[in-house]
């Protein structure tokens, strides 16, 4: 081989590595770039699907609310008609109501609904609140996975920083 094809040769093979290297640093810069964002996509869909998951419970959580009222409204229409069922009752059998002995089974009465009508909104209560910290808690997990995304996208744009860099030592 003649003396003045071994620079050539040389030049043709620093020419090749350098591409190769430009190459590899493009593919490690896009590799690391689609591997953040994709993370990022990623945390934003937990985000909302939490999101979506708190307002569900929030719905439900008002739902339960809707159906303590209607309940107490029910529970206290029942209790006047068994009110007005003993009144009647007390009535025909000849007895004078709202006096004695039918007083003290009317306000016995009353009583026994009062607390009844209070227990199932205390039960109703319990369930909606669980809810209401169901859906915060949903909201705090949302927030969580998005945080956890950004910072694994981080992760890996350092990690394509170390590779780029690896490349050129």
């Amino acid at each position: 081989m003649p003396a003045a094809a071994a620079p050539a040769a040389g030049a043709a093979a620093a020419t090749t590595a350098s591409t190769a290297a430009t190459v590899a640093t493009y593919a490690a810069i896009a590799a690391a770039s689609y591997t953040a964002y994709s993370t990022y996509q990623q945390g934003k869909y937990q985000e909302d699907l939490y999101k979506d998951q708190a307002a569900q419970s929030v719905r439900e959580g008002e739902q339960i609310t809707e159906a303590s009222r209607f309940e107490e409204r029910e529970a206290r229409i029942e209790g006047r008609k068994l009110r007005a069922r003993q009144y009647l009752q007390f009535a025909k059998g000849g007895v004078v109501p709202g006096t004695g002995t039918p007083l003290l089974v009317g306000e016995e009465t009353a009583v026994d609904i009062e607390r009844d009508i209070q227990r199932g909104k205390y039960g109703f209560g319990l369930e909606s609140q669980r809810k209401y910290f169901e859906a915060g808690i949903q909201r705090k997990k949302g927030k969580a996975a998005s945080r956890a995304a950004r910072w694994q996208a981080g992760g890996s744009l350092l990690t394509g920083a170390y590779r780029v860099a690896s490349i050129y030592s």
